[in-house]
């Protein structure tokens, strides 16, 4: 009954939409509603947060994989709650510079949007990062074996590819670590995730996407 009723109010919200948007329900996460137009947005303007099992062939199940995530983390996340509006402003602005004016007119023309309207997308994007920043401490502990290991099988074989000289561990040790933090971050923050999508209440429905 809850989702007939949601599809209902989806399909009334599409009748408002531009001719050419054709508006359905992609998903329920824990009771919050995904649409087609959320989606496609979010695959548009590029702001689907890459993961290492995010698929690459279709954008839209990026942009899905990552509004699913952002409500699995967000429904259980209490301190990050708000966004500085500056920083809201910022990242927009962002999204704009990379588009280009033009194109980003056009693609928020393309599905009935204003500004605000976006705003609301980046908003949700940025308060799932900092739920994760509040989470995950960037004072991960790095042991040398690990920066060695990565300095011999991972940044020795990209300089040679790439025709450089390799330089000595000792000189880019500082910059190794910072990377093997940032890689054990990731898959640590990928881990809890799945797991909180393990356990939650999430219905999807494929045939929205084709």
């Amino acid at each position: 009954m809850r989702i007939a009723r949601i599809a209902g109010w989806c399909l009334l919200w599409g009748a408002l939409l531009p001719a050419q948007t054709v508006n359905c329900l992609v998903a329920v996460v824990n009771g919050h509603v995904i649409t087609l137009v959320d989606v496609q947005v979010i695959a548009e303007f590029g702001l689907a947060r890459r993961t290492a099992e995010s698929p690459a062939k279709d954008p839209r199940l990026a942009a899905l994989d990552a509004l699913i995530d952002r409500k699995v983390v967000l429904d259980v996340t209490r301190e990050a709650r708000s966004v500085d509006r500056e920083e809201a402003t910022a990242a927009l602005d962002e999204v704009r510079r990379r588009l280009g004016e033009a194109e980003f007119g056009a693609r928020l023309r393309k599905f009935g949007l204003q500004e605000k309207d976006l705003r609301s997308y980046v908003e949700e994007a940025l308060l799932f990062e900092k739920a994760l920043a509040l989470r995950f401490s960037r004072s991960l502990p790095v042991s040398r074996t690990d920066v060695e290991r990565h300095y011999r099988e991972i940044y020795v074989p990209e300089r040679v590819r790439r025709g450089l000289e390799p330089e000595p561990l000792d000189r880019v040790t500082g910059p190794l670590e910072a990377q093997v933090r940032d890689r054990d971050l990731k898959k640590q923050m990928e881990t809890w995730i799945r797991d909180l999508r393990s356990r939650a209440d999430i219905r999807i429905m494929k045939d929205c996407l084709e």
